[in-house]
């Protein structure tokens, strides 16, 4: 049996596995990442190796003659190349997304050193960093260095021998390929959600597609489109060497089948040069060298990753993804993709994904790696003999049927995809059905103002709540998500309910919920706790210096990000503070504090500020009064679940952080000290981390339901 057939039905078995175990295959992925870390062993050192025997090897003439000729051609197809790759993200269909707090949003990625990135000071660095594209020009220039070296032939022999030993691990760990693909295929389906599973099915389907195209049309297309060679005799005479190809999953045993088909095609089109044949010798294992459209177009997935996980790869990011690409995909893609996964700030572990989608794409990537070594190959060598030309009419033809082409794919991967693909928003659902996870004090919820309790005013607050058994927190009528609101069960919930009841738990008293109609931070709030209409605001408000003097405020127990919520494709407008700073004319809601608008306002002097009562005026303003709302990043990411139309964004650098705190009555200097007391407690015994992970970050709350599996589900042998 075949290495391919064991690896096929490996792949088979391990789906199997997955879905009958379920989530406890899960255990499986370190032995998928050991496989993984294996194949790339020997990848890096064989790049370096292999790249300075290679064009070690070359005649200087050769190497002359060849670079400038091949080298455009070259930068043609990895252009046309990129452009597919930047099309296929619009076949994804668009679903709409958003998330809870994460401070990925306030963390600020470390600047990329380009220099360091491209230009090696320490190649030995550069190598154990896996910084590929400093790693292949070191090897470009040394090998390039290696064709004028008069006693090279020694060092070229000891490079193919290390080369050989390289291949030769390599293929023992090829050898292991049926266990890992085993392991991987059971822990990922396993483990999979069915949201995931759907989407990793767009990816198969928009990779295969693409890259059919690429094999059929683009690469020969061109080739007809600059030299007299028909596209249909292109595809006639390699037929045999792409079936061979796409069965083995390699190009490389088709080496000998592709020089004979590009030595038979020159021979018809150029039957006097007697250099066709030494052009097609070298260009053809030289080809094998760079990256070819197959390896580029194996870039898509870096994207794909990007919408996975709901951070697309921004477009200006693109050139530093083609360029960073093209250098790190010299050698193995197993290679490259984990370091552009790092250098766009994407889960590494998403690897595993790539690695699995791959045993289904390799073999079109194949096909494609093939048709790409004819067409380079071809095009060279027309170059050099003379029968490449630039003919406007067909190259126009050729770009217009190509665009064509691509649309067509793209909406019918849309259309496709509307069909296969649940896009049905769930995400407000959790906001909605979250629940207090404190203990919770006695306690009644006033929807309406309840009566304001006469109040002894020669009496501390602490002693009337003490007294009493009950503790009055006033909550803010208006929704605050993620501290105060009521959900789907019309309970009274939130990261500062919570605190409340632990708060009332301390003291040992019950408590009264009561409404405030107000908006938290203004001095009228002091009404309310000095008259005794409740005892303490727990509504995380901001310190405001408009209310010093009428209310007092307890010790922080949050520090909370300003930031914008906007329209989702308005989001880069926002990302850079600099930007916003000089922009005229910009229209924000904010919050009605003076002393909160005053703060703002120094940042974005040509701004225009619009003071607002309610988050909901700027919801259903949809865009015509206002650009952008300023408020809490914790509470614009809760908010933006409900409204996944709108988005966070912490511009760069932040503009401040503002300490949440709780508002007490004046001259209550007992009341505030407990209070502080607490907070401090609650900060240093985990109890604000908890509800912070919960309320915020939505840790728990997103937490699923287990896998179906048929051990589970049809079996019922385990809970």
């Amino acid at each position: 049996m075949s290495l391919s057939t064991r690896i096929l039905i490996s792949l088979v078995l391990g789906v199997v596995a997955g879905l009958f175990v379920g989530e406890p295959l899960g255990v499986l992925e370190i032995v998928g990442e050991g496989y993984i870390r294996l194949l790339q062993m020997t990848v890096l050192p064989y790049v370096v190796v292999s790249l300075m025997a290679g064009l070690g090897s070359l005649e200087l003439a050769t190497a002359r003659r060849l670079g400038l000729a091949v080298g455009c051609l070259l930068l043609l197809l990895w252009v046309l190349s990129f452009g597919m790759v930047a099309a296929m993200p619009f076949s994804f269909p668009r679903i709409e997304s958003a998330s809870f707090f994460s401070t990925t949003l306030i963390e600020r990625p470390p600047a990329i050193d380009f220099l360091g990135l491209y230009i090696p000071s320490n190649p030995f660095h550069a190598m154990a960093n896996n910084v590929v594209p400093a790693v292949v020009l070191f090897s470009l220039a040394v090998g390039t260095a290696l064709i004028s070296v008069p006693e090279k032939r020694p060092l070229l022999k000891g490079f193919h021998a290390l080369s050989e030993a390289l291949l030769r691990v390599n293929g023992y760990v090829v050898k292991l390929s049926p266990y890992g693909v085993f392991a991987i295929a059971a822990s990922v389906s396993g483990t999979m959600s069915v949201e995931q599973f759907q989407r990793v099915q767009v990816y198969l389907v928009s990779y295969v597609l693409f890259s059919l195209i690429a094999t059929y049309w683009v690469l020969p297309g061109l080739l007809a489109a600059l030299t007299p060679i028909r596209h249909r005799e292109a595809l006639v005479v390699t037929r045999d060497a792409m079936v061979t190809a796409f069965a083995t999953g390699s190009s490389f045993v088709v080496i000998p089948m592709l020089s004979k088909a590009c030595k038979q095609i020159l021979e018809h089109y150029a039957p006097e040069n007697g250099e066709s044949e030494s052009l097609v010798d070298v260009i053809v294992p030289a080809s094998y060298t760079f990256p070819d459209t197959a390896k580029i177009l194996s870039l898509s997935f870096v994207l794909f990753a990007g919408w996975v996980m709901d951070t697309p790869v921004n477009v200006s990011d693109y050139p530093l993804l083609f360029v960073s690409g093209i250098a790190s995909t010299f050698g193995s893609v197993m290679v490259g993709i984990p370091f552009l996964l790092d250098l766009m700030h994407l889960p590494h572990d998403l690897m595993q994904l790539f690695v699995a989608t791959g045993l289904v794409n390799s073999r079109f990537g194949t096909l494609l790696q093939a048709m790409h070594v004819l067409a380079i190959t071809l095009l060279g060598a027309s170059a050099l003999l003379g029968l490449l030309e630039v003919r406007w009419k067909p190259v126009a033809r050729y770009l217009g049927l190509t665009f064509l082409i691509v649309f067509i794919a793209i909406a019918g991967c849309r259309i496709l995809f509307a069909e296969m693909i649940d896009t049905t928003y769930a995400k407000g659902e959790l906001v909605g059905n979250m629940h207090l996870i404190l203990e919770s004090a006695p306690s009644i919820v006033y929807r309406e103002p309840p009566p304001t309790p006469t109040l002894d005013e020669d009496r501390s607050r602490l002693d009337v709540i003490l007294e009493r058994g009950i503790m009055r927190s006033c909550y803010r009528k208006i929704p605050s998500l993620p501290f105060s609101y009521f959900n789907n069960e019309e309970q009274l919930v939130g990261f500062d309910i919570d605190m409340a009841h632990s708060l009332a738990r301390g003291l040992g008293v019950g408590i009264h919920f009561v409404p405030v109609d107000i908006n938290l931070g203004q001095a009228g709030q002091s009404k309310f706790l000095n008259s005794g209409y409740c005892d303490i605001v727990m509504s995380h408000s901001i310190v405001s210096m408009a209310t010093v003097n009428a209310v007092v405020f307890s010790e922080a127990y949050l520090d909370l990000n300003v930031g914008f919520i906007v329209a989702d494709h308005r989001r880069q407008e926002f990302a850079i503070r600099e930007e916003i700073e000089e922009r005229e004319g910009l229209r924000i809601a904010i919050p009605n504090d003076r002393y909160f608008i005053d703060r703002i306002q120094k940042f974005f002097p040509n701004a225009e500020f619009f003071p607002v009562l309610d988050t909901e005026e700027f919801l259903q303003d949809e865009g015509v009064r206002f650009d952008a709302l300023i408020l809490t990043a914790e509470g614009g990411s809760a908010l933006s679940l409900l409204h996944p139309q709108y988005s966070v964004v912490v511009p760069d650098p932040p503009l401040q952080t503002l300490p949440a705190v709780y508002t007490l009555p004046l001259n209550e200097g007992e009341w505030r000290r407990v209070v502080d007391s607490w907070v401090g407690l609650s900060r240093g015994d985990g109890t604000v981390n908890e509800l912070y992970d919960y309320w915020i970050l939505g840790r728990e709350a997103e937490h699923e339901k287990a896998r179906w599996s048929i051990l589970r589900n049809v079996l019922g042998w385990i809970d």
